[in-house]
């Protein structure tokens, strides 16, 4: 960076644009927007102003606000940009000192101003309109590239409804469109993907693959291509492969998915072959990332890549359970008995001591886990399910926890064909619901309410472990934050599963800052990240800045990469290694960030962390 440059810390730029847009949708006339933007630069963006240097301030602030202004949609002059011409050296300065433009701010001290090849503030300018009012937007008024750019700005920050609706309006059915549509098609595909509405998304795809524009057709045909494989049907995928081949030859997309359908035939010597004659047409299209490129280079080298990456992929698919055995399943889940006591507690003081199940109970536990054909759910509870029959001839095993807890545990990476995921999780929260009931007559039965009901016992594990389940499916719910508060304040106060830092995120959410605060001070020294973090979100929202400054120094002390992850606009994703969390690693701010990012937002509190953390970080 030069001295003469603006500082180009992401965070800091994005609060600059913002101001700008603010004071040009506010004001309409150019003086009176920058004057006022000039006077706020410092209250509003204080990391930025402190790094220009002395005596540049008011130069430097004309030539980003003419950026600004110069990219600025104006929605009350139909969407349309106001361009201002180039200041002439012996005309009057547009700061409004009166001077000549080369004697003020224009005089050989001006600083360069950023870069404004690609500058878009559009998103700044739509956070200003309803979403209910997207699909009305004139959309022949607005580039597409860069609607799909501000979309996946959003997808990425979480505001998944925003760009989703934005998406719809631009791809609506009565639109003209073309290759420059290419990118939103894209996106809005994944966010169909993404939320489960398949429907949406087919019917997406089949009316794009009609349209004229030969490469935005092509995109959608690659897409039918993907769901034809997805569903094992090669013959069709490979003809609409080759539909969408004749009309876009060199479309990226279409390399991976090349190279993906041979492989999902074992065809790895064809693979390997193709790789090699897509990587020179790539680096001679120019269209491909780098990434692409790299991958494809390395599978034209050596085909066993792909192979491995195949086997990555296919150890995260779900198994599949047969339509009768997940209608057996509802069936006894529907018949659930009411839930009751049968097991004794020993309370001693606050605590509530270790469960023991009574006589019948016990011998169905014991039972249950002597299963002649093993423990029927300790791997692929779908291919051997004799245990659903087993459950139909002893209903008092649905009171106890151990066979609560495992039947639980059958929906976990399990696709139930036939069945939509809210078919899957209402069957799931039925029996996660019956659990807590059990749990709580458990408890009033042995007079043993308000006491701790702790991890450290092995015989309360499963009990606790159906209650983080019940909390886990609830998440966003009004059920969650009543059941994390009983979990963490009153039953297993040491908190054995971190539960405390979606608890400190709840109370955020709920407007419950001070509950959110009390909370952290319940575990002082803690370095989990959700407290650590939380405690700067908490003491913001209670409009105690100096001291979320200061917490925010000592969590970045303690763990800076979660403040780099949660700031980042688009992250790469670290390795996860399944029940494992490198303590101050990458995959530690990465789940942070998946976890809590929305809370963030949500409590509007993301953009002021990014303004303070480049001055107080």
């Amino acid at each position: 960076m030069t001295t003469n440059s603006p500082p180009d810390d992401p965070p800091a730029i994005d609060g600059v644009l913002r101001l700008g847009v603010q004071e040009i949708l506010a004001a309409g006339d150019f003086q009176t927007a920058f004057q006022s933007f000039l006077s706020e630069l410092p209250l509003r963006c204080p990391e930025f102003t402190a790094k220009i240097p002395p005596g540049a301030e008011r130069p430097l602030g004309l030539l980003l606000f003419r950026e600004i202004w110069n990219h600025t949609p104006r929605p009350d002059l139909g969407w349309q940009r106001q361009s201002l011409p180039k200041p002439e050296r012996n005309g009057p300065c547009p700061c409004g000192s009166g001077d000549k433009y080369k004697q003020c701010c224009g005089g050989p001290r001006a600083p360069d101003p950023f870069p404004s090849e690609g500058l878009s503030v559009l998103g700044y300018v739509l956070e200003t309109v309803p979403v209910t009012r997207y699909a009305t937007l004139p959309f022949a008024q607005l580039d597409p590239e860069e609607l799909a750019h501000v979309a996946n700005q959003w997808q990425d920050e979480g505001r998944i409804e925003a760009a989703t609706l934005l998406l719809e309006g631009l791809l609506a059915p009565d639109r003209r469109l073309g290759r420059h549509h290419e990118w939103a098609f894209d996106t809005l595909c994944n966010l169909y993907l993404d939320a489960g509405r398949d429907d949406d998304r087919l019917a997406l795809v089949e009316r794009l693959t009609k349209v004229s524009d030969k490469r935005l057709k092509a995109a959608a045909l690659q897409r039918r291509a993907t769901l034809h494989a997805d569903c094992g049907e090669y013959h069709e995928a490979w003809a609409v492969f080759g539909a969408a081949m004749r009309l876009d030859p060199d479309n990226p997309a279409l390399a991976h998915l090349e190279l993906v359908m041979l492989a999902n035939e074992d065809r790895y010597d064809e693979a390997q072959n193709r790789a090699a004659v897509w990587a020179k047409r790539l680096a001679r299209s120019g269209r491909a990332d780098d990434a692409l490129v790299e991958l494809i280079e390395e599978v034209a080298r050596d085909a066993g890549v792909l192979r491995d990456m195949m086997a990555d992929d296919e150890a995260g698919q779900p198994t599949q359970a047969s339509p009768a055995d997940v209608a057996m399943l509802q069936a006894l889940i529907e018949q659930l008995p009411a839930p009751a006591s049968h097991y004794r507690l020993a309370p001693d003081g606050d605590s509530a001591g270790p469960l023991e199940p009574m006589a019948a109970l016990g011998t169905l536990e014991r039972a249950w886990a002597d299963l002649d054909w093993g423990d029927p759910l300790q791997s692929d509870p779908w291919q051997d399910t004799r245990w659903l029959h087993w459950l139909s001839d002893h209903p008092l095993a649905w009171q106890s926890f151990e066979v609560l807890d495992a039947v639980a545990g059958a929906f976990d990476g399990v696709l139930l064909l036939e069945y939509s995921d809210e078919q899957a999780d209402a069957m799931e929260d039925a029996l996660l619901t019956h659990a807590v009931g059990v749990l709580r007559e458990v408890l009033a039965a042995n007079r043993a309410e308000g006491l701790r009901f702790e991890w450290g016992w092995l015989a309360n594990r499963a009990a606790l472990r159906v209650l983080m389940q019940r909390i886990e499916l609830a998440g966003g719910s009004a059920d969650e934050l009543p059941l994390l508060e009983w979990l963490v304040l009153t039953l297993d106060p040491q908190d054995n599963g971190g539960h405390r830092e979606r608890l400190v995120h709840a109370y955020c959410e709920a407007g419950r800052a001070a509950d959110a605060l009390a909370v952290c001070d319940r575990y002082p020294g803690d370095t989990l990240p959700g407290v650590l973090y939380g405690r700067v979100l908490a003491l913001f929202l209670l409009g105690r800045r100096g001291d979320a400054v200061a917490a925010l120094a000592h969590a970045v002390k303690r763990l800076p990469k979660v403040l780099k992850m949660l700031l980042a606009a688009r992250p790469k994703a670290p390795t996860i290694t399944p029940g494992q969390i490198t303590r101050s690693g990458d995959d530690q701010a990465w789940e942070y960030r998946i976890d809590f990012r929305s809370t963030w937002i949500s409590c509007d509190a993301l953009g002021w962390l990014k303004e303070i953390s480049g001055r107080k970080t």
